[in-house]
Protein backbone atom coordinates (compact mmCIF):
# COMPACT_ATOMS: atom_id res chain seq x y z
CA UNK A 1 0.00 0.00 0.00
CA UNK A 2 1.42 2.85 -0.75
CA UNK A 3 1.56 6.17 1.47
CA UNK A 4 -1.20 7.68 -0.52
CA UNK A 5 -3.29 4.79 -0.09
CA UNK A 6 -2.75 4.51 3.43
CA UNK A 7 -3.41 8.73 4.45
CA UNK A 8 -6.78 7.76 2.54
CA UNK A 9 -7.39 4.84 4.80
CA UNK A 10 -6.82 6.97 7.68
CA UNK A 11 -9.26 9.24 6.38
CA UNK A 12 -11.88 6.52 5.16
CA UNK A 13 -11.93 5.62 8.99
CA UNK A 14 -12.73 8.73 10.17
CA UNK A 15 -16.20 8.51 8.18
CA UNK A 16 -18.94 8.53 11.02
CA UNK A 17 -19.15 11.42 13.52
CA UNK A 18 -21.30 11.19 16.68
CA UNK A 19 -22.27 14.50 17.91
CA UNK A 20 -23.49 14.30 21.46
CA UNK A 21 -24.83 17.20 23.39
CA UNK A 22 -24.95 18.49 27.02
CA UNK A 23 -27.28 17.23 29.24
CA UNK A 24 -26.02 16.12 32.83
CA UNK A 25 -28.27 13.82 34.33
CA UNK A 26 -30.19 13.07 31.15
CA UNK A 27 -27.07 11.38 29.60
CA UNK A 28 -28.72 7.95 29.08
CA UNK A 29 -30.58 9.29 25.86
CA UNK A 30 -27.38 9.20 23.79
CA UNK A 31 -27.12 5.53 24.76
CA UNK A 32 -30.54 4.53 23.73
CA UNK A 33 -29.76 6.55 20.44
CA UNK A 34 -26.42 4.32 20.47
CA UNK A 35 -28.05 1.64 21.02
CA UNK A 36 -30.28 1.90 17.89
CA UNK A 37 -27.77 3.15 15.74
CA UNK A 38 -25.78 0.14 15.94
CA UNK A 39 -28.60 -2.03 15.76
CA UNK A 40 -28.82 -0.17 11.71
CA UNK A 41 -24.66 -1.13 11.83
CA UNK A 42 -23.94 2.29 12.32
CA UNK A 43 -21.23 2.71 14.62
CA UNK A 44 -19.13 6.02 14.98
CA UNK A 45 -15.17 6.77 13.74
CA UNK A 46 -15.16 10.05 15.37
CA UNK A 47 -16.94 11.07 18.80
CA UNK A 48 -17.33 14.71 19.61
CA UNK A 49 -18.87 15.56 23.33
CA UNK A 50 -19.77 18.14 25.38
CA UNK A 51 -20.09 18.19 29.04
CA UNK A 52 -22.02 14.86 29.66
CA UNK A 53 -21.65 13.88 25.85
CA UNK A 54 -17.85 14.08 27.12
CA UNK A 55 -18.09 11.45 29.97
CA UNK A 56 -19.81 9.25 26.94
CA UNK A 57 -17.62 10.46 24.09
CA UNK A 58 -14.64 9.29 26.12
CA UNK A 59 -16.25 6.01 27.48
CA UNK A 60 -16.99 4.81 23.79
CA UNK A 61 -13.22 5.99 23.15
CA UNK A 62 -12.06 3.50 25.77
CA UNK A 63 -14.26 0.73 23.84
CA UNK A 64 -17.29 0.58 25.47
CA UNK A 65 -20.53 -0.08 22.99
CA UNK A 66 -24.08 0.86 23.88
CA UNK A 67 -24.38 -2.22 25.74
CA UNK A 68 -21.47 -1.97 28.52
CA UNK A 69 -22.31 1.68 28.77
CA UNK A 70 -26.14 1.31 29.79
CA UNK A 71 -24.84 -1.29 31.98
CA UNK A 72 -22.88 2.08 33.66
CA UNK A 73 -25.65 3.86 33.37
CA UNK A 74 -27.87 1.87 35.23
CA UNK A 75 -25.90 2.29 38.25
CA UNK A 76 -25.20 5.62 38.09
CA UNK A 77 -27.01 8.07 41.33
CA UNK A 78 -26.96 10.74 42.13
CA UNK A 79 -24.44 10.89 45.04
CA UNK A 80 -21.92 8.87 42.67
CA UNK A 81 -21.70 12.18 40.73
CA UNK A 82 -21.73 15.02 42.77
CA UNK A 83 -22.55 16.40 46.87
CA UNK A 84 -23.35 19.44 47.94
CA UNK A 85 -20.70 22.44 48.58
CA UNK A 86 -22.68 25.81 49.45
CA UNK A 87 -21.40 27.13 52.45
CA UNK A 88 -23.32 30.41 53.29
CA UNK A 89 -20.53 31.35 55.97
CA UNK A 90 -18.04 31.28 53.16
CA UNK A 91 -20.14 33.15 50.31
CA UNK A 92 -17.10 35.19 49.22
CA UNK A 93 -15.97 31.92 48.20
CA UNK A 94 -18.24 29.97 47.10
CA UNK A 95 -17.67 29.04 43.36
CA UNK A 96 -20.94 26.37 43.20
CA UNK A 97 -24.02 24.84 44.22
CA UNK A 98 -22.13 21.02 43.91
CA UNK A 99 -19.17 19.57 43.38
CA UNK A 100 -18.63 17.18 41.65
CA UNK A 101 -15.34 14.89 43.37
CA UNK A 102 -17.73 11.78 43.67
CA UNK A 103 -17.66 12.14 39.97
CA UNK A 104 -13.87 12.42 38.86
CA UNK A 105 -13.74 9.06 41.77
CA UNK A 106 -16.57 7.62 39.32
CA UNK A 107 -15.09 7.35 36.24
CA UNK A 108 -11.65 6.44 37.49
CA UNK A 109 -12.74 3.11 39.85
CA UNK A 110 -15.86 2.03 37.76
CA UNK A 111 -14.41 1.19 34.58
CA UNK A 112 -15.93 4.11 32.72
CA UNK A 113 -12.65 5.15 31.00
CA UNK A 114 -9.31 3.28 29.82
CA UNK A 115 -7.36 6.46 29.43
CA UNK A 116 -4.29 4.31 27.42
CA UNK A 117 -6.97 2.76 24.97
CA UNK A 118 -8.42 7.32 24.80
CA UNK A 119 -4.42 8.20 24.12
CA UNK A 120 -3.33 5.47 22.11
CA UNK A 121 -0.60 6.34 19.16
CA UNK A 122 -3.08 4.59 16.44
CA UNK A 123 -6.91 5.26 18.90
CA UNK A 124 -9.57 3.12 18.15
CA UNK A 125 -12.22 6.26 18.04
CA UNK A 126 -10.98 10.05 17.43
CA UNK A 127 -12.40 11.86 20.22
CA UNK A 128 -13.01 15.21 20.81
CA UNK A 129 -14.03 17.40 23.76
CA UNK A 130 -15.10 20.53 24.62
CA UNK A 131 -14.08 23.47 27.29
CA UNK A 132 -14.40 26.87 27.66
CA UNK A 133 -11.53 29.03 29.67
CA UNK A 134 -13.61 30.38 32.35
CA UNK A 135 -11.54 33.57 32.55
CA UNK A 136 -11.54 34.71 28.62
CA UNK A 137 -14.63 32.63 27.66
CA UNK A 138 -12.63 31.26 24.67
CA UNK A 139 -13.66 27.79 23.32
CA UNK A 140 -10.98 24.80 23.50
CA UNK A 141 -11.35 21.54 21.42
CA UNK A 142 -9.12 19.26 22.72
CA UNK A 143 -8.28 15.82 20.64
CA UNK A 144 -6.56 12.54 20.80
CA UNK A 145 -5.54 13.12 17.39
CA UNK A 146 -5.10 15.33 14.42
CA UNK A 147 -7.96 16.72 12.36
CA UNK A 148 -7.89 15.70 8.46
CA UNK A 149 -8.33 19.76 7.50
CA UNK A 150 -6.66 21.97 9.65
CA UNK A 151 -9.17 22.95 12.31
CA UNK A 152 -9.00 24.63 16.29
CA UNK A 153 -8.31 21.22 17.56
CA UNK A 154 -5.68 20.91 19.89
CA UNK A 155 -4.40 17.43 19.76
CA UNK A 156 -2.96 16.57 23.28
CA UNK A 157 -3.30 13.66 25.97
CA UNK A 158 -7.02 13.15 27.24
CA UNK A 159 -6.69 13.12 30.72
CA UNK A 160 -9.85 12.93 33.58
CA UNK A 161 -9.26 16.83 33.73
CA UNK A 162 -10.19 17.29 30.35
CA UNK A 163 -13.27 15.07 30.48
CA UNK A 164 -14.79 16.88 33.75
CA UNK A 165 -13.91 20.56 32.74
CA UNK A 166 -16.11 19.79 29.97
CA UNK A 167 -18.95 18.80 32.67
CA UNK A 168 -18.21 22.15 34.93
CA UNK A 169 -21.64 23.43 34.41
CA UNK A 170 -21.24 27.61 36.06
CA UNK A 171 -22.76 27.97 39.33
CA UNK A 172 -24.14 24.34 39.66
CA UNK A 173 -20.52 23.34 39.55
CA UNK A 174 -17.29 24.38 40.20
CA UNK A 175 -14.20 24.99 37.31
CA UNK A 176 -11.52 22.64 36.66
CA UNK A 177 -8.31 23.41 36.28
CA UNK A 178 -5.89 22.27 33.18
CA UNK A 179 -2.39 22.97 33.32
CA UNK A 180 -3.31 26.12 35.98
CA UNK A 181 -5.78 27.14 33.82
CA UNK A 182 -9.31 27.06 34.86
CA UNK A 183 -12.14 25.69 32.52
CA UNK A 184 -15.95 25.61 32.59
CA UNK A 185 -18.64 23.14 30.44
CA UNK A 186 -18.29 23.52 26.83
CA UNK A 187 -22.04 23.76 26.66
CA UNK A 188 -22.06 27.39 27.17
CA UNK A 189 -20.14 28.33 24.17
CA UNK A 190 -20.93 25.28 21.77
CA UNK A 191 -22.94 22.86 23.44
CA UNK A 192 -23.42 20.57 19.87
CA UNK A 193 -20.03 21.70 17.40
CA UNK A 194 -20.52 19.83 14.08
CA UNK A 195 -17.28 21.54 13.01
CA UNK A 196 -14.63 19.41 15.07
CA UNK A 197 -16.55 16.70 13.72
CA UNK A 198 -16.03 17.85 9.64
CA UNK A 199 -12.01 18.46 10.51
CA UNK A 200 -11.92 15.31 11.93
CA UNK A 201 -12.78 13.50 8.64
CA UNK A 202 -16.50 13.09 9.01
CA UNK A 203 -18.75 13.09 6.06
CA UNK A 204 -21.69 11.20 8.16
CA UNK A 205 -22.95 12.81 11.04
CA UNK A 206 -25.26 11.99 13.59
CA UNK A 207 -26.11 14.70 16.04
CA UNK A 208 -27.68 14.03 19.75
CA UNK A 209 -29.45 16.81 21.56
CA UNK A 210 -31.77 16.63 24.21
CA UNK A 211 -33.77 19.65 24.13
CA UNK A 212 -36.32 20.11 20.87
CA UNK A 213 -34.69 22.28 18.61
CA UNK A 214 -37.49 22.49 15.79
CA UNK A 215 -40.99 23.16 16.91
CA UNK A 216 -40.74 22.90 21.18
CA UNK A 217 -44.20 22.01 22.69
CA UNK A 218 -44.09 24.43 25.18
CA UNK A 219 -47.69 23.49 26.53
CA UNK A 220 -46.98 21.49 30.01
CA UNK A 221 -43.53 23.81 30.51
CA UNK A 222 -43.46 25.17 33.94
CA UNK A 223 -41.14 28.15 35.21
CA UNK A 224 -38.13 27.38 37.33
CA UNK A 225 -38.62 26.97 41.00
CA UNK A 226 -35.22 27.64 42.92
CA UNK A 227 -31.61 28.08 42.74
CA UNK A 228 -30.59 24.86 41.05
CA UNK A 229 -33.29 24.41 38.64
CA UNK A 230 -33.48 28.53 37.94
CA UNK A 231 -30.02 27.88 36.82
CA UNK A 232 -30.36 24.06 35.14
CA UNK A 233 -32.93 26.22 32.82
CA UNK A 234 -30.94 28.76 32.21
CA UNK A 235 -28.31 26.56 30.80
CA UNK A 236 -31.00 24.74 29.15
CA UNK A 237 -31.74 27.73 26.75
CA UNK A 238 -27.98 28.04 26.10
CA UNK A 239 -27.27 25.23 25.15
CA UNK A 240 -30.49 24.63 22.70
CA UNK A 241 -29.24 28.54 21.12
CA UNK A 242 -25.36 27.40 20.91
CA UNK A 243 -26.68 24.39 18.79
CA UNK A 244 -28.92 26.67 16.89
CA UNK A 245 -26.07 29.02 15.83
CA UNK A 246 -24.00 25.92 15.30
CA UNK A 247 -26.68 24.38 12.77
CA UNK A 248 -26.67 27.86 10.97
CA UNK A 249 -22.61 27.61 10.43
CA UNK A 250 -22.47 24.16 9.29
CA UNK A 251 -25.57 25.34 6.58
CA UNK A 252 -23.43 28.34 5.74
CA UNK A 253 -20.29 26.30 5.83
CA UNK A 254 -22.40 23.70 3.24
CA UNK A 255 -22.88 26.14 1.09
CA UNK A 256 -19.31 26.95 0.56
CA UNK A 257 -18.43 23.80 -0.10
CA UNK A 258 -20.33 23.43 -2.68
CA UNK A 259 -19.70 25.94 -4.56
CA UNK A 260 -16.09 25.09 -3.87
CA UNK A 261 -17.16 21.57 -5.92
CA UNK A 262 -18.63 23.54 -8.74
CA UNK A 263 -15.45 25.84 -9.26
CA UNK A 264 -13.96 22.34 -9.21
CA UNK A 265 -16.53 20.48 -11.72
CA UNK A 266 -15.88 23.42 -14.14
CA UNK A 267 -12.10 23.17 -13.62
CA UNK A 268 -12.53 19.39 -14.29
CA UNK A 269 -14.65 20.22 -17.48
CA UNK A 270 -12.04 22.76 -18.78
CA UNK A 271 -9.05 19.94 -17.82
CA UNK A 272 -10.80 17.36 -19.70
CA UNK A 273 -11.49 20.14 -22.87
CA UNK A 274 -7.55 20.75 -22.62
CA UNK A 275 -6.42 17.28 -23.02
CA UNK A 276 -8.48 16.56 -26.19
CA UNK A 277 -7.15 19.61 -27.31
CA UNK A 278 -4.18 18.45 -26.72
CA UNK A 279 -2.82 21.16 -24.38
CA UNK A 280 -2.05 19.09 -21.64
CA UNK A 281 -3.18 17.53 -18.31
CA UNK A 282 -4.30 19.43 -14.96
CA UNK A 283 -3.77 18.72 -11.32
CA UNK A 284 -7.96 18.84 -10.87
CA UNK A 285 -7.74 15.31 -12.27
CA UNK A 286 -5.62 13.96 -9.89
CA UNK A 287 -6.64 10.67 -8.07
CA UNK A 288 -4.82 9.36 -5.79
CA UNK A 289 -6.47 7.00 -4.21
CA UNK A 290 -7.08 5.01 -7.49
CA UNK A 291 -10.98 4.41 -7.05
CA UNK A 292 -11.89 6.14 -10.09
CA UNK A 293 -13.23 9.46 -8.57
CA UNK A 294 -11.04 12.95 -8.88
CA UNK A 295 -9.59 13.41 -5.64
CA UNK A 296 -11.41 17.20 -5.84
CA UNK A 297 -14.91 14.98 -5.06
CA UNK A 298 -14.87 12.88 -2.64
CA UNK A 299 -14.76 15.46 0.37
CA UNK A 300 -18.42 16.33 0.86
CA UNK A 301 -20.38 16.23 3.98
CA UNK A 302 -23.94 15.36 4.09
CA UNK A 303 -26.46 17.06 6.50
CA UNK A 304 -26.10 16.15 9.81
CA UNK A 305 -28.95 13.24 10.90
CA UNK A 306 -30.20 15.42 13.98
CA UNK A 307 -31.71 12.86 16.78
CA UNK A 308 -33.84 15.00 19.45
CA UNK A 309 -36.94 14.94 21.77
CA UNK A 310 -40.16 16.61 20.59
CA UNK A 311 -41.10 17.36 24.12
CA UNK A 312 -39.23 18.91 26.61
CA UNK A 313 -37.26 16.78 28.85
CA UNK A 314 -37.52 17.83 32.83
CA UNK A 315 -34.55 20.11 33.40
CA UNK A 316 -33.85 18.94 36.77
CA UNK A 317 -32.73 15.86 35.19
CA UNK A 318 -29.64 17.76 34.63
CA UNK A 319 -28.61 17.50 38.02
CA UNK A 320 -30.65 14.11 39.23
CA UNK A 321 -29.30 10.39 38.36
CA UNK A 322 -31.63 7.62 39.17
CA UNK A 323 -31.92 4.69 37.54
CA UNK A 324 -36.15 4.97 36.83
CA UNK A 325 -35.38 8.42 35.08
CA UNK A 326 -32.28 7.19 33.30
CA UNK A 327 -35.03 3.85 31.83
CA UNK A 328 -37.12 6.59 30.39
CA UNK A 329 -34.48 8.57 28.72
CA UNK A 330 -32.70 5.83 27.36
CA UNK A 331 -36.11 4.21 26.11
CA UNK A 332 -36.65 7.98 24.50
CA UNK A 333 -33.35 8.20 22.92
CA UNK A 334 -34.06 4.88 21.04
CA UNK A 335 -37.28 6.14 20.01
CA UNK A 336 -36.64 9.63 19.00
CA UNK A 337 -33.66 8.19 17.31
CA UNK A 338 -36.01 5.12 15.31
CA UNK A 339 -38.05 8.21 14.26
CA UNK A 340 -35.05 10.58 13.03
CA UNK A 341 -33.61 7.75 11.10
CA UNK A 342 -37.30 6.44 9.36
CA UNK A 343 -37.57 10.01 8.65
CA UNK A 344 -34.15 10.59 7.20
CA UNK A 345 -34.57 6.89 4.69
CA UNK A 346 -38.46 7.40 3.57
CA UNK A 347 -37.75 11.15 2.54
Amino acid sequence: MSQDQREHARERARERALVLSGGGGRGAYHVGVLQFLEEQGWTPDVVVGTSIGAVNGAALASGHDATSLWELWRNLETHRVQRPQLNLFTLDRWQSVLDTAPLRETLLKEGWLYLDRINAPDPPKHLRITAVEAASGRLHIFGNSPDVQAGPTEQTVITLDHILASCSIPVIYPPTSIDGTLFWDGGTVANTPLRPAIDAGAQDIVVVIMTPWEHADSTNATPPSGLIDAAAMAFEWALLASFQSEWERFHRLSDLMHLTVEVARLRLENARLRIQLGLGTDQDLIDADGDGIPDVFQRQVNEPLVVAPDQLLPVVQIVQYNRDAHKRLYNQGYQDAQRAWAHRHQS
